[in-house]
């Protein structure tokens, strides 16, 4: 008897091997053989299928695929269904078979590594091709983080995309707008034949490696990829590793934001492709364009640095970083403080000016320390006249301006 295959089966097979896995290619390869079942098969399992396994885990469900296939005699005289043939497909008839059983049974597959069987137990899942795109439109970032665009079906209990702090409207607006208009990043989204989001990551095009004694480098960077499906980490890898993106996240966290793998050749290093490399980086960003409100929780450029008037979002903290972006909320944490006069960082929580401006705007008197100037008015607030000139904010007031808008979610 020849070896039969239910259509779902075949379905989930094609999909998986088109999705990078090669124990699902290998399977399919047997199945298409014109030979007797028991050549292929131990035992006498034939009819082979899935049976889908539902867990409701709040706005997702998880999915659990399990094989099952036919284990009896049909012809021998006690079976009951016998000379029926429909009967190997009745559930009675059937036997489960976990993913890592259900390969055994293959007499001339060999053997798979425990990440093989992983990713063939993740990807079979999704019955469904992937396709993995570079992104960089505020539009497409949108789109990429709104939960109402993600896939409602997981393969594990947690999703790191289901369970992002920025998958909200509100959020996912300001952090499309901080990413795309502001940061100059990209986004590699990964989606399903439906449509729906299943991963991404942001792509840092132009981040800057800082080394003592050497030139900076730019590099391109891959941060930490929130997926649905753990194999489609490996598929946002490999499309990043075409486009040539220089580096990828050691960990795929927010606790290890200076450890990297190289992915391609960097002009002017050394170190080759799979090299591990723990490394500071900083994305230069424009300090007087910035976006509307508040910053999108970053798990590697998460400090917010003031060199003069210039600002940088790094991977490590510093005498220079005024804030870090950490907060679910969707705003900054101050770390230090930025004079509105002078523009330069302080560390007194208690005074908004540093230390050298506080003796020359304020004075003492009997009732106290008042400020010096006469009050103005600029956009509905009132503000002290010395922080003007000509009726415009002077350079250290813009600066302040701009940057108070990172702790306004």
């Amino acid at each position: 008897m020849r070896l039969y295959a239910s259509n779902e089966l075949k379905s989930r097979l094609t999909h998986a091997a088109a999705n990078g896995s090669v124990i699902a290619a290998d399977i399919l390869s047997e199945l298409k053989k014109n030979r007797p079942a028991q050549e292929i098969i131990r035992g006498s399992y034939n009819f082979l299928s899935t049976k889908r396994k539902w867990t409701d885990c709040g706005s997702f469900r998880k999915i659990r695929i399990v094989f099952t296939a036919f284990n009896k005699d049909p012809e021998h005289p006690n079976f009951p269904d016998r000379n029926n043939p429909q009967a190997p497909w009745f559930p009675e008839n059937r036997t489960d078979l976990e993913p890592s059983t259900f390969i055994e049974q293959f007499k001339n597959l060999r053997e798979y590594t425990s990440c093989e069987i992983s990713y063939f137990r993740s990807a079979i899942t999704l019955d469904s091709k992937v396709s993995v795109r570079l992104h960089t439109g505020m539009n497409d970032f949108l789109d990429a983080y709104q939960e109402s665009n993600y896939s409602s079906i997981t393969d594990g209990d947690t999703s790191t995309l289901h369970n992002s702090c920025m998958r909200y409207e509100d959020k996912a607006r300001n952090a499309a707008d901080f990413y795309a208009n502001f940061a100059g990043a990209g986004i590699l989204v990964a989606r399903d034949e439906g449509n729906n989001v299943i991963g991404r990551a942001v792509v840092w095009r132009k981040a800057v490696w800082n080394t003592t004694g050497m030139p900076a480098i730019q590099v391109s960077v891959l941060d930490r990829i929130y997926t649905s499906h753990a194999f489609v980490m490996d598929l946002i890898r490999e499309q990043a590793g075409s486009l040539g993106i220089n580096l990828r996240k050691k960990y795929n966290d927010y606790t290890h934001p200076e450890d990297f793998i190289s992915m391609s050749q960097i002009p002017g290093m050394a170190e080759e492709p799979g090299t591990e490399v723990h490394v500071r980086l900083s994305v230069k960003v424009p300090a007087f364009r910035w976006h509307k409100k508040g910053v999108p929780y970053l798990d590697t450029f998460h400090y917010i640095h003031l060199n003069g008037s210039r600002l940088e979002l790094t991977n490590h903290n510093g005498c220079t970083a005024i804030a870090s972006c950490q907060h679910t909320q969707g705003c900054a944490t101050a770390l230090r403080y930025v004079c509105p006069q002078c523009g330069g960082i302080h560390e007194d929580s208690n005074r908004l000016y540093c230390n050298v401006c506080y003796p020359l705007y304020y004075t003492q008197t009997a009732f106290g320390t008042i400020m010096k100037g006469t009050p103005v008015e600029y956009k509905g607030k009132i503000y002290p006249s010395t922080l003007f000139k000509k009726g415009r904010p002077i350079p250290g007031f813009k600066s302040y301006l701009q940057i108070q808008k990172l702790f306004t979610s």
